[in-house]
């Protein structure tokens, strides 16, 4: 009944529901455009927001590089001389060894701090004999791939030189071949995977490669990190950002509303920016709700009546309307206005002001009160940019009749007449020149002109000397 041909990214972004997910969304994809087909599948919303997870634009710089406490340029810096700083990143890829980004970063910052207090020495003592004791109880048997190299598990006999049952023989072979099944080539059900980057690391190291092709290498190797957990890899990158690329639109906008009920939108505005309480606020709107579509009264013959129809329009409007003063709440400026009244109080001088004049003594108010206390910050930057937009509307309005001839009159005036002008239209030496009455930014027109014409007489006369 209260179909909407208004554009808005809602219907890109939230599939119909038809009671089945999947199908929802695949008839969904169908009716998308090539275009919001990218953006649909690109994006994900959390709530009102749109957001996308991208790649970094550019390679992270150098100092960016350098800042993870985790590499071994940060060690470097740290760590004297470069021999503690190598033996503290060795300690803390075997205590690390398995785990994600986060633990390794928490370490390092756990032994840097146990570093300045205790001292560089006894800390890489003690990460040493930590490492060595997790090497112990982590240590994994090197597996071969293929089925045939494994041995036939045949039971030993008792110690005591009672032979096991053969059904007992028979679950011990078992339940080795199903180990060896998996575990081989190091696959495990919820792991860590093999670090296989961290054995490179390793064997660059061993082979002596230099401290710049290593802290390179390692901050390749870091952006690849990764994990699995039931066979779903998760990339584990410091690359990745979550970019936030709008909000979601409301389902209903103000030109959904029917024609002879659409001034209310203005209306809403209006009353939330004057800084009038939410339940005046609606009152007021319901009483003209009432009014528009009525729902019970008098027919003209005196019978009473009540209109099911008139009550679903008032619902409809009225959810329209709560979507708009959502919107409104959101918005920086309306609920500056609502909230300031001395933001509103300038703002509203400044968007009325036809001199330039008038906004530049505004803005003096304005620092005032925000040197006073009374005018936070952000709303003083908010209205610098009002007094920037006024000041451009200004400049491109049309002139007025006065300005217009003065105009004229100096685009054809001569080489005297054009310093006559210079001098009285500067200060005060002759206040009853025409140009003193203008508005500053006519008068900045007006000098502008002036400017302009001098130059080009000045090259007609060199041209002529010439």
């Amino acid at each position: 009944m209260f179909a909407t041909n208004t554009r808005t990214n809602h219907s890109i972004f939230i599939p119909f529901d038809t009671g089945s997910p999947r199908d929802g969304v695949m008839q969904h994809i169908s009716r998308l455009g090539s275009l919001a087909r990218l953006d649909f599948e690109r994006c994900t919303v959390a709530g009102e927001i749109i957001f996308a997870v991208e790649a970094d634009a550019v390679p992270v710089s150098q100092p960016d590089e350098e800042a993870r406490i985790g590499t071994l340029a940060y060690a470097l810096r740290k760590l004297e001389p470069a021999e503690d700083a190598a033996e503290f990143l060795r300690c803390l890829n075997a205590i690390c060894e398995g785990g994600d980004a986060r633990c390794r970063q928490t370490t390092a910052s756990h032994y840097y701090h146990e570093i300045s207090e205790r001292g560089t020495s006894v800390v890489l003592k003690e990460m040493g004999w930590l490492a060595m004791q997790l090497a112990s109880l982590n240590a994994v048997a090197e597996c071969l791939k293929d089925d045939e190299f494994w041995p036939e598990a045949e039971p030993k006999a008792a110690t005591g030189g009672e032979q096991p049952k053969e059904s007992i023989a028979a679950f011990i072979a078992e339940e080795i071949v199903s180990l060896a099944r998996m575990t081989r080539g190091r696959r495990k059900s919820a792991c860590f995977l093999h670090d296989e980057y961290g054995d490179w690391l390793g064997e660059l190291e061993a082979n002596g490669a230099s401290v710049e092709e290593l802290d390179d290498a390692f901050a390749q190797v870091e952006s690849l990190q990764q994990y699995d957990e039931g066979g779903a890899v998760i990339v584990m990158s410091s690359h990745e950002r979550t970019v936030a690329c709008g909000r979601l639109d409301p389902e209903y906008a103000a030109e959904d509303l029917p024609e002879h009920a659409q001034y209310l939108v203005p209306e809403l505005r209006r009353l939330y920016a004057s800084g009038k309480s939410l339940e005046e606020l609606w009152d007021d709107l319901q009483c003209q709700l009432e009014v528009l579509f009525p729902t019970s009264g008098k027919t003209e013959t005196g019978k009473p009546f009540y209109s099911h129809a008139n009550r679903s329009w008032q619902q409809f409007v009225r959810q329209v309307l709560e979507a708009i003063l959502n919107d409104c709440q959101q918005d920086f400026h309306l609920t500056a206005l609502r909230t300031n009244p001395s933001y509103r109080q300038f703002h509203k001088t400044i968007r009325t002001a036809q001199d330039a004049r008038m906004i530049s003594e505004t803005m003096k108010r304005a620092y005032e009160a925000r040197q006073a206390g009374t005018l936070p910050l952000k709303h003083f930057t908010a209205l610098k940019t009002a007094a920037e937009l006024q000041r451009a509307r200004l400049g491109v309005q049309q002139l007025s009749a006065k300005a217009f001839r003065l105009v004229q009159e100096i685009q054809s005036a001569s080489p005297a007449r054009l310093r006559y002008f210079s001098w009285a239209f500067y200060g005060t030496n002759q206040p009853a020149h025409v140009i003193h009455n203008l508005p500053a930014q006519e008068q900045a027109r007006v000098w502008a002109t002036l400017k302009t014409r001098k130059e080009i007489v000045t090259q007609k006369v060199v041209r002529q000397a010439i």
